[in-house]
């Protein structure tokens, strides 16, 4: 390559470089100096602390007595969930993004092709075009989030007046709106990172029997990618405690966990074939290679021609064994777990109602 050449490369990656921008939510999680679990606390923490302000301005109970139990009203239980999925969004967006660049850069070492959009997307974030597109999602969230808040909250069974809005009235259209827009931005991120993930796969990994566990952060990184929404669904499930209409929550909780399937299984399934189609193809050369070294052996009882059937018979074996999916049992326990993870919200739930009767008794 002349040197012009060369000059020419570097000006095009330098400018794809500068096309490149993290997301604002990342540039939060990079500049707090605390860990990524206590920043996003204090994300949640501010955002309930936000609602609380907003109820005692507007002289509103937080804690109501039903039955002779204490328990939280339905405004703050839902702030409540609603902080909780800041956290999630948080959080969980830069665990994601940070581990998943550690186990890309850990296949790459492997000897596994790695697309190096796919890196440059966790490392430096999503192209221009992509962050336009994302925030054309988010507009779609906003009016998403607009009907869904006018046909799920509804004090005293009536639509908010804009004009006669309380503090806590627009609290709530502004969280509502603005958790839509995430969502939507980031199932717009998804989408893109998915596709570089999937994008000549097959041309870019090559399967190797005898260490099929080097394609195990495959499996990690499509569990942690849908994490974030399996874990969204458990905190849309948690909302139900306190709103009655829940029938768009269901709908909401479906959507999430659907997505959370595509996400995981689409690689999966693709590794899976890979796998599979390799395996299929190693065994019928081994098994024609075991064919004629019987027929060899049946008038050869020779010590050489008995070592090589044994030997084809092993590694015959072997390639039966070898498993179709790029999961290790510790991300099988993961998977297993995280699909408690609605069952256990509900657990959850109660649980808070119990502490809370037990604090104020």
């Amino acid at each position: 390559m002349s040197d012009g050449e060369a000059s020419v490369s570097d000006g095009e990656r330098q400018a794809k470089d500068t096309s490149r921008r993290l997301t604002w939510e990342t540039r939060v999680m990079q500049a707090s100096p605390l860990g990524v679990m206590a920043t996003s606390a204090i994300i949640a923490a501010c955002v309930f602390l936000s609602y609380l302000m907003a109820a005692v301005w507007n002289d509103l109970p937080v804690v109501v007595v039903i039955d002779n139990d204490p328990t939280l009203s339905v405004d703050a239980w839902t702030a409540l969930c609603m902080a909780l999925l800041w956290c999630s969004i948080f959080g969980l967006g830069e665990y994601t993004r940070v581990n998943n660049l550690a186990d890309l850069l850990l296949l790459k070492g492997t000897g596994v092709v790695v697309d190096a959009a796919q890196i440059d997307i966790l490392r430096f974030g999503p192209m221009r075009a992509t962050r336009n597109r994302a925030l054309a999602f988010g507009i779609a969230g906003a009016v998403a989030g607009t009907v869904f808040y006018n046909l799920v909250y509804q004090p005293d069974g009536r639509p908010v007046d804009l004009l006669n809005a309380t503090l806590t009235n627009f609290w709530f259209i502004a969280m509502t709106l603005a958790l839509f827009v995430e969502i939507f931005r980031n199932l717009s991120y998804l989408r893109a990172d998915t596709m570089s993930f999937l994008r000549d796969l097959d041309g870019r990994i090559a399967i190797d029997l005898f260490d099929a566990s080097k394609l195990d952060p495959l499996g990690r990184i499509a569990l942690r990618r849908s994490l974030p929404w399996i874990v969204s669904s458990a905190i849309v499930f948690l909302m139900m405690f306190g709103l009655s209409n829940s029938l768009l929550f269901w709908v909401l909780c479906i959507g999430l966990l659907i997505n959370a399937a595509l996400v995981f299984s689409l690689p999966m399934w693709r590794v899976h074939r890979l796998i599979d189609a390799t395996k299929k193809t190693e065994l019928e050369k081994l098994r024609a290679d075991v064919s004629s070294a019987r027929e060899v052996f049946a008038f050869d009882k020779s010590a050489g021609a008995t070592s090589h059937l044994a030997v084809l018979l092993a590694l015959e074996a072997r390639v039966e064994s070898v498993r179709e999916w790029p999961l290790d049992l510790s991300t099988v326990v993961r998977f297993a777990f995280y699909l408690a993870l609605p069952l256990g919200s509900w657990l959850g739930g109660a649980l808070v109602e119990r502490g809370l009767d037990l604090v104020t008794r």
